[in-house]
């Protein structure tokens, strides 16, 4: 069995706990400082009840409701708790995924005296004592329908999934409440009368697998306990790519070393980040830097034994391909970082400090999704932008 872990409201909920006088209120929580030239990047349940959601312009929000309490972001303060709640799962159960910054996956494999309901409520307790927040949990059979299970109650539900549960639950229960179908896959599902759970579940393997290859195999057994899948998210129109690449050409030509570094750190993250997106490692680094007006530059790349999706390791491979020297000595108008060779990432790690790497990247993805691209950043990025 596996317990879903999904952390009510979390941002809001954290600033509540942290700021007691905004417990109660509608609260949003900004991804910037300035309180009406923002977005919604959480909002409290007392928020959500009045219709404000992430994503909402604060302007519009401030116009359903005037009274509404505001605080800007606080990344370090989210990762940090998120770090904790983790760590405080490790104490019922080794089988453990950190599946985003407010959602954790606890597997009950191998614990056969383990009751799942009990350990539930006993997370519950737990996380509400330690961190005065709540979270909603889903209990099933696969972490699919865990993660199904942990949407129904929300804010503070426990739901338990069983097998006959299923066709009941599935009944007029929308395709797309399912973790994975995404807009597309819903489009064409709809195209096909597959509008329901009850309706994927009736639908041949043959027929999903005619339309949508792989995919369609993914959708068939999602929805049944025949063996448990990963939670993958399809778009079914793109096509895995053979390279991820960014550049930038710059205002003016620059030998500053130190600007130019921090701009390919800030490519290797652009690069990496749309990596992680895709669930992709690369082997292959290539790194260029041009000067326009002299027709001058340097192009390398290089192929290493350990695929990745760490920004700041792709930036190390950067200044590795640089050579000894470590410098460069003509002046740089575009600058341009590549990864190709691509695997998908295993999430299997020899090390504790490479898994805990790994965690933090997918806790500050998680956070500039929630909040905007770049709401937290390697502080050397900074030098970029400097003259």
């Amino acid at each position: 069995m596996f317990l879903h872990i999904d952390m009510d409201a979390f941002f809001a909920s954290v600033e509540q706990a942290v700021n007691p006088h905004l417990k109660g209120h509608p609260l949003i929580v900004g991804s910037r400082a300035n309180k009406y030239h923002t977005v919604v990047c959480a909002a409290s349940y007392e928020a959500k009840a009045l219709g404000i959601d992430s994503g909402m312009n604060t302007r519009e929000a401030f116009q359903i409701c005037p009274q509404a309490k505001f605080v800007a972001a606080n990344s370090a303060r989210y990762i940090f708790t998120s770090e904790r709640i983790f760590e405080l799962l490790q104490d019922f159960s080794p089988n453990l995924e950190y599946v985003s910054i407010d959602e954790f996956l606890v597997g009950l494999e191998g614990q056969e005296n383990a009751k799942p309901l009990e350990v539930a409520k006993k997370i519950k307790q737990a996380i509400k004592k330690r961190f005065f927040i709540t979270c909603s949990i889903g209990i099933a059979p696969t972490r699919i329908l865990a993660k199904l299970a942990s949407k129904i109650n929300k804010p503070d539900g426990l739901k338990v999934i069983a097998p006959a549960d299923i066709p009941g639950l599935f009944e007029g229960m929308p395709i797309e409440k399912l973790c994975g179908i995404g807009p597309s896959l819903k489009r064409q599902l709809n195209s096909l009368g597959i509008i329901t759970l009850k309706d994927l579940f009736d639908t041949p393997e043959e027929l999903l697998s005619s339309h949508f290859g792989k995919v369609g195999h993914w959708l068939y057994e999602a929805v049944r306990l025949n063996y448990d899948l990963p939670v993958t998210f399809f778009n079914t129109q793109n096509k895995p790519p053979k390279s991820i690449s960014h550049s930038y050409t710059l205002a003016r030509e620059t030998s500053n070393n130190e600007r130019i570094f921090a701009w390919i750190r800030l490519l290797s993250e652009m690069v990496s980040e749309r990596l992680r997106r895709q669930n992709l490692e690369a082997k292959t680094v290539h790194l260029y830097l041009l000067n326009l007006d002299q027709n001058r530059g340097f192009s390398r790349q290089k192929t290493f034994g350990q695929a990745t999706s760490d920004g700041y390791e792709l930036y190390k491979r950067c200044r590795l391909i640089l050579g000894p020297n470590k410098g460069i000595n003509f002046k740089v108008r575009a600058i341009g970082v590549t990864a190709s060779n691509f695997a998908p990432i295993e999430d299997l790690f020899l090390f504790n400090e490479q898994a805990k790497r790994y965690r933090l990247l997918q806790a500050q993805d998680s956070i500039n999704s929630k909040i905007g691209e770049w709401s937290i950043f390697p502080a050397q990025i900074m030098q970029a932008g400097r003259k």
